[in-house]
């Protein structure tokens, strides 16, 4: 495909709406659902704190003059953004043979996008980021040479950990088989987790889908057909995510406060931002530019469990 516009639409028969309908287009389904903590404000790096013990070493016998007993463990998982970008290049006079003809400036050196495109240019792009990066936020892999190398997702992350809690032996998801394998999942969460109801199943559209279809399946007390498949399983919420990995889910503890197992850093969250100019004095073209730096990490990888390939 071309850089630029490509118009296709150059008949112009009479009047046009004032507005462009847009294709429907999955978001940030990860940010939005209040499922990852996002701390901005990052330069460089930064250390998500951690501190520990074990609650059985702090416990000894009364005494009028007592010894210390006990240790704790300080340390930190690190936030280390990279950077990317958006840039986009394109001439407003391209719309002189389109609908939006009869809002350009009547004069050619001060030709701009109708205000109406300009809109709707800048917005329908900042969405389409909000899918990449929900996208990357799960799946980016720094061994990949495509555009979601620029940072390890939290898949890879906690496949790469020591002590995620993984299940064994991952098969292709069914509707025959789901149930089994989340109550896998579920019995692998930490007993000091098992009940907390932050605690989430993060899956993709695929796999829930085979979920609710388990739901009508069911001999007995299935949901009606009619109605859409409850998003709970054991009492524990089931997160659709867009493009996540199909025969994969993973349970963590996602929250939008600090309090959240999942953390997604940035320099800024006002980076989510276009800017857009004129190219040059010189130029009829002009620019959209979106500069980012994110990371992604998991406080306490084994408070998760993954289950997939």
């Amino acid at each position: 495909m071309a850089d630029g516009f490509v118009i296709n639409d150059t008949t112009y028969a009479g009047e046009a709406a004032s507005q462009f309908i847009v294709k429907a287009i999955t978001g940030a389904d990860t940010i939005n659902g209040g499922n990852v903590y996002v701390k901005d404000g990052i330069k460089k790096k930064f250390t998500i704190p951690r501190w520990d013990a074990t609650y059985t070493d702090f416990i000894q016998d009364r005494a009028a003059t007592p010894v210390s007993k006990g240790s704790a463990v300080i340390d930190g998982q690190v936030l280390d953004p990279e950077d990317y970008m958006i840039y986009y290049e394109f001439n407003p006079r391209d719309f002189e043979d389109h609908w939006f003809a009869t809002q350009l400036d009547d004069t050619l050196i001060d030709r701009a996008l109708p205000l109406s495109v300009e809109s709707v240019v800048v917005q329908e792009i900042l969405k389409r980021h909000a899918k990449y990066f929900n996208q990357i936020m799960w799946s980016g892999d720094t061994t990949r040479s495509d555009i979601f190398k620029y940072f390890d997702g939290f898949l890879k992350k906690a496949k790469s950990a020591a002590d995620t809690v993984v299940v064994a032996s991952p098969t292709t998801l069914t509707a025959a088989n789901i149930q089994g394998e989340f109550l896998r999942g579920y019995n692998g969460i930490p007993a000091a987790l098992r009940y907390d109801k932050d605690m989430k199943f993060f899956c993709s559209y695929a796999t829930f889908d085979l979920y609710a279809d388990s739901q009508v399946n069911q001999q007995y007390k299935g949901i009606d057909t009619t109605q859409e498949g409850k998003d709970v399983f054991k009492g524990r919420k089931v997160e659709k995510i867009a493009d996540f990995p199909d025969n994969t889910f993973f349970i963590a503890k996602g929250l939008p406060s600090m309090e959240s197992n999942l953390w997604v850093g940035m320099n800024s969250v006002d980076d989510a931002n276009i800017k857009l100019e004129k190219l040059q004095a010189n130029s009829e073209l002009y620019f959209l530019k979106m500069l980012m730096k994110a990371d992604v990490n998991i406080g306490w990888n084994s408070e998760t469990v993954y289950y997939g390939a």
